[in-house]
């Protein structure tokens, strides 16, 4: 009679040593788990392929934009606004010489020629804050 036989009968349960209890515990862990890993890998990869079957891009879609530069300077990374009645003058100085004093210049030979808002959730200035966060933790 096999351990796993055992385990099923309540009356040979008791006669078992702790040495055998906790052997036959472990292969049913060791089967349930992988039982549920097995399932759960098969109903992800029908959920993948259900995906391809049935996802149709439409014509006017297309792959959100990246930005590859993420560790360009600032003055690389300046946003664009069309609605240009939403910057005055001085939004527009405060930047240049917040550029011309991260590269160190002055702020008399930069001249900024478009302003344009880069889209996505956060923007440069919070990705590059974030980064210097991150690089000031390092040891």
């Amino acid at each position: 009679m096999s351990l796993m036989e055992q385990f099923a009968n309540p009356e040979t349960m008791q006669s078992l040593s702790i040495g055998d209890k906790l052997a036959g515990a472990g292969i049913t862990t060791v089967m349930g788990m992988g039982i549920t890993f097995v399932v759960l890998i098969l109903l992800w990869g029908c959920i993948a392929f259900m995906t391809k079957i049935t996802y149709r891009p439409k014509k006017g879609d297309k792959a959100p934009q990246t930005t590859t530069d993420a560790a360009a300077p600032p003055s690389a990374a300046a946003a664009d606004i069309t609605d240009h009645s939403a910057i005055d003058e001085n939004v527009i100085a405060v930047i240049a010489a917040a550029i011309a004093a991260y590269e160190g210049g002055s702020p008399n030979n930069l001249v900024v020629r478009k302003i344009r808002r880069i889209s996505g959730e956060t923007t440069a200035w919070g990705d590059a804050g974030r980064a210097d966060c991150i690089e000031s933790r390092k040891f």
